[in-house]
């Protein structure tokens, strides 16, 4: 976001807003009384009027605004969804500590967003799932990997691999529900995962919804695409005594393995042992699953910027 940005006070000529805004290369203006937002102006209120009228007069009152933690994806998805170029940030006083615009925000946004599929990258997953366990909800996580999707991509060239993975993330993105917190993300190459509110049997029970609208799709040129899933999560026995960010990435390292078991056994969804407090558990080959549980923070707020 920019801090400490430009103001005007409702009662200011809409002259000055005009010389404030030119002056300073921005197209709209926090409106603010007594520290506090009431209203916000922009270059488009401000064609064709009389200059000397008041700001008041022409503002929008109902303003949308973000807090400076609000992540990055719903700051996106506010913009989009209003129409809007910028967003006002304000602090839990409502005081305004900033102002984000789609350019500013679309420049960082997309260093979280896979370009191809316009899925978020795992990064994002990882914020979601620490936001999820910080509001006390149980999470568990889907990991897909298509199969074979190495010697399709041989076969048919980068294009086609490119293709068929753009539509993998809209088969799989149709059947997730906001409802039930789920958010899919394209976590790497031919890998997509969910994070989900859903019960342990009820994500098995999407896994295997999923799979099947990824086989059942009719590909072009007699392709076939599958894919298999590894399942983490369901409530835990215990209190969590590590950080959040620790428990999800030690979910989707299960998810991830389990994944792998399931093609290499040919399943369609392998679920993983249970996570409890502390360590990750021996998996069902009795050895101690390897991998990277660390995260670096993905930078997901608007106060970042």
């Amino acid at each position: 976001m920019t801090a400490d940005p430009v103001i005007i006070s409702p009662e200011r000529k809409i002259s000055q807003a005009i010389q404030l805004m030119d002056v300073n290369r921005i197209g709209g203006l926090p409106v603010v009384r007594d520290h506090k937002l009431v209203g916000v102006i922009t270059s488009r209120d401000l064609r064709a009027v009389d200059p000397n009228q008041q700001v008041k007069d022409l503002m929008t009152k109902d303003v949308i605004t973000v807090k400076p933690e609000t992540p990055l994806w719903l700051a996106q998805d506010l913009l989009e969804k209003n129409r809007i170029e910028r967003l006002v940030v304000v602090n839990q006083k409502h005081e305004v500590v900033g102002v984000v615009t789609k350019t500013t925000l679309m420049a960082e946004y997309w260093r979280y967003w896979d370009p191809l599929t316009r899925l978020p990258r795992g990064e994002i997953m990882v914020k979601k799932g620490e936001e999820l366990l910080e509001q006390g909800i149980e999470v568990s996580i889907i990991f897909f990997d298509l199969d074979n999707f190495g010697q399709i991509d041989k076969e048919h060239g980068h294009i086609q691999g490119d293709n068929i993975l753009q539509r993998v993330a809209m088969l799989l993105k149709n059947k997730i529900s906001q409802d039930l917190d789920d958010f899919l993300c394209r976590y790497a190459g031919d890998e997509f995962a969910v994070i989900s509110s859903r019960t342990l049997q009820e994500a098995i029970g999407l896994a295997e919804i999923m799979i099947k609208s990824v086989g059942n799709y009719s590909w072009p040129a007699g392709m076939t695409v599958t894919c298999s899933a590894g399942v983490a999560g369901g409530r835990r026995k215990a209190p969590r005594s590590e950080r959040p960010e620790v428990t999800i990435c030690q979910l989707i390292n299960l998810a991830s393995l389990a994944s792998t078991r399931a093609k290499r056994e040919h399943k369609s969804v392998v679920v993983a042992e249970r996570l409890e407090c502390g360590p990750i558990e021996e998996g069902r080959n009795g050895k101690r699953p390897s991998g990277n549980n660390q995260v670096n923070n993905p930078f997901g707020a608007i106060s970042s910027m």
